[in-house]
């Protein structure tokens, strides 16, 4: 009885393992010829254009590109701890709300090969919501933004959360968002599965918000005004 209950703690285990939460490697600069590399450093806002928003790997840069692309971009790579990173993933093929799983500030350096490129953390991150399954991958999305000196911590700073609006108080702070893609290979498990790269990661660019003239605003509520007397009326 005690060699049975033995044998199925250990299946137990090895499910529980199995199925723990995966694991990746947070990091948009790993370079090489191998099916793991990808480069995809991170462009600033256009003065020129700082409304505009871009994604996809440029033909060249000061690391190649890992695929190139035919992307080009007005703003500069980001560079220094101004700047946050993070990482957000869910299930591939589910429609459930992405999670936040790690940030980290960009590179602080003097490199121009390293302009473009956020820290990257010293061990995997794991991701909360994905298992480390070989039947499960992993849709992440990555958004990067402006932190301010610090005093935008979070992404759901820059968006109502009722309405999933811009907020207009922090309309002119940059901000990117990443396309999402879907992570090809199983997250790792700490154990005999490693941790993964960002395959199909791209560059893209900070943008800005615009906001609305104050004229536009007053025809706004003035129109909210008579729409409401109208069905009073009826």
């Amino acid at each position: 009885m005690k060699k049975n209950l033995l044998v199925i703690a250990g299946l137990l285990c090895v499910t529980a393992g199995a199925f723990a939460q995966g694991s990746i490697q947070f990091s948009d600069r790993v370079t090489g010829t191998g099916t793991a590399a990808v480069v995809a450093p991170i462009y600033g806002v256009d003065q020129a254009n700082p409304f505009a928003q871009k994604n996809g790997n440029a033909a060249t840069g000061p690391t190649t590109p890992i695929p190139a692309g035919t992307q080009t971009y007005g703003g500069s790579p980001l560079v220094g701890t101004g700047f946050t990173a993070s990482l957000w993933a869910r299930p591939a093929g589910s429609s459930g709300a992405f999670v936040q799983a790690a940030t980290t500030p960009f590179r602080a350096t003097t490199s121009t090969t390293l302009f473009g490129f956020w820290t990257t953390p010293g061990t995997a991150v794991v991701i909360p919501n994905v298992a480390s399954d070989p039947a499960v991958r992993a849709e992440i999305m990555i958004r990067v933004w402006d932190n301010k000196g610090g005093t935008i911590t979070s992404w759901d700073q820059l968006y109502d959360s009722a309405t999933g609006l811009a907020n207009l108080n922090n309309a002119s702070v940059a901000r990117g968002q990443g396309l999402t893609f879907t992570a090809p290979d199983q997250l790792g498990n700490g154990g005999l599965v490693l941790s993964p790269t960002l395959v199909g990661l791209q560059s893209f660019q900070l943008y800005t918000v615009p906001v609305p003239e104050p004229s536009t605003i007053a025809l706004g509520i003035l129109g909210a005004g008579c729409l409401f007397l109208l069905r009073r009326r009826k």
